[in-house]
This record gives C-alpha cells, sequence and structure tokens, in this order.
C-alpha cells in the first residue's frame, strides 16, 4: 500500500490541487506518442467549476486517526507546552488566602419578658443589615488604625481594600429559609496574601465588630430613650393644655354639661313635684282665708250664719251666730222629744232671748258693735287666723315662684346640654387622643429606659465569638486543578487547530484514496515509501 507521495511538483499539482495533464513533447524521452491529456475527476462527481474544497467528499473515521499519527506533534507540543505554562502559572500567580471565624448571638442575661429584643426581619434582610454595619466605615478605619494598614481617614485606600477582602456568610439551612426568626450564627472571611496577617486581620475585623455593635446598640437605645423622652415631654405640655381648655370650657358651661343630664332631670322632676305640692297647699290656705275673712265679715255686719262653735258655748256667740245655734239645737230636740219636754222649753226661752239680743244688737251703732267685736275672744282669734293665712299664703307664693324659676332654670340646662356637648366634643377629643398618646409614650419611655440600662449593661442579646479565625493552609486563588485543567484544555484545544490548519495547508497525496481523487488514473501497484531525492 502506498504510504505517502511527498511533494509532487508545482507543475502537476496547482494551489488548488488540481493536475495538469497537459505535458511538453520534448519531455518524451522514450520516443513514445504523447500520452492523451488527463483530466482528474473525482470519483463520485463530473468535474465542475468549483472549488474541490466545497465538493463532498467521503471521509471515514480512520482518516482521522491517520491525521493524528501524521500530525502528532503539532498536537503533543501544545499540550505538553499548556502543562508548562499551568505549572508555571501555579507557582509563580499570586495566592490569596481566607481565613474565617464564627460569630454567634449570645442570649441576653435578663428575662426576654422584661426587654423585648425580637427582630422582625426576615433572614436576608437581617443579613443585609449585618453585611452593611461590617463593611461600615467606623468599623474598617479602627481596624486599619490597630492593625496599623494605614491612617484610617475616610479617603484611606486600605478602607476599599479591606470592603472588597470581607465576606460575611450564614449557614446555609438558615439562609435559605425566609422564616422569621433571629440569625444565630455567621461567618466572616478576610482574604489576603499573607496567611497570618490574614488570620490577624480576621480576628481583629470580628473583635472590633462586636465591641462596636455593643457600642451602637447602646447608642441606638439611648437615642431612642432621648427622643422619647422628648416626645413624653411634649405629650405631657400638650396634654396640660387641653386640660386648661377643657375645664374652662366646663366651667363657662358648669349645669349644662352632658354628664349633669341625669341629675338636672332629676332636680327636675322633684322640682315639679315641689311645685306641685306648694300649688296645693297654695289654694288650700287660700281657701281657709276666704273663709275666715266670710266669717269676719258675718261678725261684723251681724250675721247668724258664719260662725260654728261647740254646744255649751253658745253664749260666746254673737247674738246672731247664738240664734242659728239655738236653731239646730231646738230642731233635734224636737226630733227626739215632745213640745213638752223641758230640754225642748228651755232651748225655746234661749231662743227668744237670743232674738230679742239680735234686735237689739241692729238697734246699736256700727262702732259699739266692733268695739264690743274687739273684747270678743273668738273675733280676736279669727283676726289671728287671717294673719297667719296670709303669712303662709304669701310664703306658699314665693315657694311656687321659686320653683317655677328653678324648673325654668333646670329645664333650660337640660335642653342646652346637646349643644353643649357639640361644643365640648372638638377639645374632649383633642384630650382623649392625647391622654391615649401620652399613656403609650410613658409606657415606651418606661421600657426604652429599661432597654438603655440593659444595653449599657452589656445584659442584652450580644454577637460573642463562637471560633477565632483559623490560620489558612491552602491558597483559595488560584486552584492548582482548576489552572491544570483550563491549561490542559487550552492546550487541546491549541494542538487541535494547529493539527487541523497543518493538514489543510499539506498538498501531499498520503494515502491511495486521495490519489484516485485527485488523478484519474488507474493504482497498478504500492510501494512502501518512495524517499525524496
Amino acid at each position: 500500500m502506498v504510504r505517502s507521495i511527498d511533494r509532487l511538483s508545482d507543475a502537476a499539482v496547482d494551489a488548488r490541487r488540481r493536475v495538469l495533464c497537459q505535458r511538453p513533447a520534448d519531455d518524451d524521452v522514450a520516443g513514445r506518442h504523447p500520452r492523451p491529456q488527463s483530466i482528474r475527476r473525482p470519483s463520485h462527481h463530473s468535474q465542475t467549476g468549483e472549488d474541490p474544497l466545497m465538493e463532498e467528499t467521503h471521509v471515514h473515521a480512520l482518516d482521522y486517526l491517520s491525521v493524528v499519527r501524521r500530525r502528532k506533534w503539532w498536537l503533543v507540543a501544545p499540550i505538553v507546552s499548556s502543562v508548562f505554562v499551568g505549572l508555571a502559572l501555579v507557582r509563580f500567580l499570586p495566592k490569596e488566602y481566607r481565613s474565617t471565624t464564627t460569630l454567634g448571638v449570645a442570649a441576653p442575661i435578663v428575662s426576654p419578658s422584661l426587654v423585648n429584643q425580637t427582630t422582625l426581619l426576615d433572614n436576608q434582610e437581617r443579613m443585609r443589615a449585618m453585611s452593611q454595619q461590617l463593611v461600615s466605615l467606623p468599623i474598617l478605619a479602627r481596624v486599619v488604625r490597630e492593625e496599623r494598614l494605614g491612617s484610617g481617614a475616610p479617603n484611606d485606600p486600605q478602607i476599599a481594600r479591606l470592603r472588597r477582602s470581607i465576606d460575611i456568610t450564614v449557614p446555609e439551612p438558615v439562609a435559605n429559609t425566609n422564616e422569621i426568626r433571629r440569625l444565630d450564627t455567621f461567618v466572616v472571611s478576610f482574604t489576603d496574601g499573607d496567611p497570618a496577617r490574614a488570620q490577624r486581620i480576621a480576628n481583629r475585623l470580628a473583635t472590633v465588630f462586636v465591641d462596636e455593635n455593643s457600642k451602637l446598640r447602646a447608642e441606638h437605645a439611648e437615642d431612642t430613650s432621648a427622643f422619647i423622652a422628648t416626645q413624653f415631654r411634649a405629650s405631657q405640655v400638650r396634654l396640660a393644655d387641653l386640660e386648661a381648655r377643657l375645664r374652662k370650657a366646663k366651667e363657662a358651661h358648669m349645669g349644662r354639661l352632658p354628664e349633669q343630664t341625669p341629675a338636672n332631670l332629676q332636680t327636675l322632676s322633684g322640682l315639679r313635684q315641689q311645685l306641685e305640692a306648694n300649688a296645693t297647699a297654695l289654694r288650700s290656705e287660700q281657701d281657709r282665708l276666704s273663709m275666715v275673712e266670710r266669717q269676719l265679715e258675718g261678725l261684723k255686719q251681724g250675721s247668724s250664719d258664719v260662725v260654728f262653735v261647740p254646744r255649751g258655748n253658745e253664749a260666746a256667740l254673737p247674738p246672731e251666730n247664738r240664734v242659728v245655734t239655738l236653731q239646730r239645737e231646738l230642731a233635734a230636740a224636737r226630733a227626739v222629744y215632745t213640745d213638752k219636754h223641758p230640754e225642748v222649753q228651755r232651748l225655746e226661752e234661749e231662743l227668744a232671748n237670743a232674738r230679742k239680743d239680735v234686735i237689739a244688737e241692729r238697734q246699736r251703732p256700727v262702732a259699739d258693735r266692733l268695739a264690743q267685736l274687739q273684747t270678743d275672744p273668738a273675733y280676736r282669734q279669727l283676726v289671728a287666723d287671717r294673719e297667719m293665712a296670709r303669712l303662709r299664703i304669701r310664703e306658699l307664693q314665693r315657694a311656687v315662684s321659686d320653683a317655677q324659676r328653678q324648673i325654668g332654670q333646670y329645664q333650660a340646662r337640660v335642653e342646652a346640654a346637646p349643644m353643649v356637648e357639640q361644643q365640648l366634643a372638638t377639645v374632649q377629643r383633642d384630650y382623649d387622643l392625647e391622654k391615649q398618646q401620652y399613656s403609650e409614650l410613658s409606657a415606651k419611655l418606661h421600657a426604652s429606659t429599661i432597654a438603655e440600662n440593659v444595653e449599657r449593661n452589656r445584659s442584652g442579646e450580644q454577637f460573642t465569638i463562637l471560633y477565632p479565625a483559623s490560620y489558612p493552609t491552602e491558597p483559595t486563588k488560584p486552584v492548582p486543578w482548576r489552572v491544570m485543567l483550563i491549561a490542559i484544555a487550552s492546550g487541546i484545544c491549541l494542538g487541535g487547530a494547529l493539527t487541523l490548519g497543518r493538514e489543510y495547508l499539506d498538498r501531499s497525496v498520503h494515502d491511495v484514496h486521495e490519489l484516485k481523487d485527485e488523478f484519474e488514473v488507474p493504482v497498478l501497484g504500492e510501494v512502501t515509501r518512495i524517499q525524496p531525492v
């Protein structure tokens, strides 16, 4: 089998690997007839004007193995070179070491029921807040100063370098949940080219963070207490002002306040009952006065039907009255006794005498009758009764007038209560709201004062270093196996590209199939190798 036919003449094969089949006549040394013109035709297509590289060819898998075998050094050399380059990179690239320290949340010393320290944030939000605090300027500036890395000024480049080298993570089960719970542990990492310095700065960073966090919590507690105290004092002033306004308004409407309406109604009912009783008593006294005045008038005019006295006192009565009395007694006696009964006769005799006295009394002058009445005890008693009745009537009239006046006042108070309630509603509502706010601020001030004392004494929730920073023994960058893998992959890609490129640019014919494809001539035999002359 033909292994290779090297370097055909450029006159036989052009740049497109086509055969120039026409040869000059003087080249035929043997005097043979010129060979007919040979035109290369692919075994599977007729000749076309297209580029043979664009024509369809049949390629076997073993052809690639043949190419690799022929161009093995073009493939192996880049791979070996890449391995050496990878080893050099692993050896000479700057190494980075990462030191990690674990921080945890220590349980508060005081009872959680005394100070509520639960943070209503999910894990991502709390993680973000702690990350921002960890890379804040005060913490990084203090680390730079204590480690003597720089001045610690805000524009110090060491602060920016530290910020880029710090990383904070949490355990995966805690980081992936959205439950509202406290973040108990998290890991702080610091990356540096020197493993000892990475460990030292990681420990310093954790210590400064714990200390600054405690100070920050204490400052926040103090600021919170101061703010609540300011709000509490302002609320106290507003509440006192509203109390004064409400008190003045109630004093101005005393007796007409809505809360006094039930008492006013009860008093109004009592006054009406009192008015009715006084009116009844007044009418009774007026009737009694009228009766006494009629009796007195009858005595003055000598009337006989005005005064009534018990039996046995007829002699003390005026004649007209004694006549009337005796007539009644005589009528009563005749109903029981006969006319000849001594009692009846006696009454008839007294009646006759009384009539004579009446006639004699009427014949007397009026002045004499009045003078006689002045000495009459019955007349004087009637005059005293009349004066007493008049005095009682005046008192009852004043009582009725006072009751009516008071009823009018209380009625006006009851009727004015809704209007007063409307006027006081705004002030009362502001007072109630301010009083409620005052109570809430008082409770918050008490709680914030306790929280401030707890944070100042560091008796609450505090961060602590669970595991100090470890000394890193293996660099995190570069990763040797990763560098070598990339180098070998790059060498393979480069070797493959060089092998394919060399095969594409090579114009030699290497086997029978290529020979048949290039020349339409029969193959009569195969030799092992044709050495170039």
